[in-house]
């Protein structure tokens, strides 16, 4: 797993990158240790989110702010991305949650885990929408018709769970809209793969 590793102060995520790296994930950095906030690696050498296929961002924070500190800049740019973000550490305040981010007070290891296992919600609700729409053009019951994404290595995988009785025409249909759909949505996905 590429975990994208920011930190609210100077050290607060150096606990949380031993985890990481202990546990065989691969661990990016937008700022190198101890490296003041600007500039980025984006602007020095290499930004980790346009050089490697990034699963997951993580912060972790020393103190309770209400905004993101300069260090933090990278949740804005994994936000942009469409990648999970989880938030660890002092996460009162957290100003990410609005947008999506997971807070967690446990083991942060397992927290990126389950943030790059778990259906993605935006995802899912657009693709389930281009699903039903499409079984609504074809004349077939749409309404318990679902679709769930998952990031994973850049890529949006899509299952599908539609009426047996979809003909494979509608399916394949289905596919090209849900496609275009999360594309338009989240264009830095390095692929997407739709299934039934």
């Amino acid at each position: 797993m590429e975990v994208l590793v920011l930190e609210s102060d100077p050290g607060a995520a150096s606990a949380a990158v031993a985890q990481l790296e202990a546990a065989g994930h691969r661990v990016l950095r937008c700022h190198d240790a101890g490296a003041a906030p600007f500039p980025c690696a984006g602007l020095t050498g290499g930004c980790p989110l346009e050089d490697a296929p990034v699963d997951v961002a993580l912060t972790v924070r020393a103190h309770p702010h209400s905004r993101p500190t300069p260090l933090e800049d990278g949740v804005t740019c994994a936000l942009r991305h469409r990648i999970p973000v989880v938030v660890a550490g002092r996460t009162m305040l957290d100003p990410f949650e609005q947008y999506g981010a997971e807070s967690v007070a446990g083991d942060v290891v397992e927290a990126c885990e389950a943030a790059v296992a778990s259906v993605r919600k935006e995802h899912s609700a657009i693709a389930t929408r281009a699903l039903r729409d499409t079984l609504g053009r074809a004349s077939l019951p749409g309404d318990a018709a679902v679709a769930e994404v998952r990031r994973s290595g850049g890529r949006l995988t899509v299952e599908l769970s539609v009426p047996s009785e979809t003909p494979q025409q509608v399916r394949d249909t289905a596919a090209v809209r849900i496609t275009g759909a999360l594309r338009a949505f989240d264009p830095t996905a390095t692929g997407i793969d739709v299934g039934s």
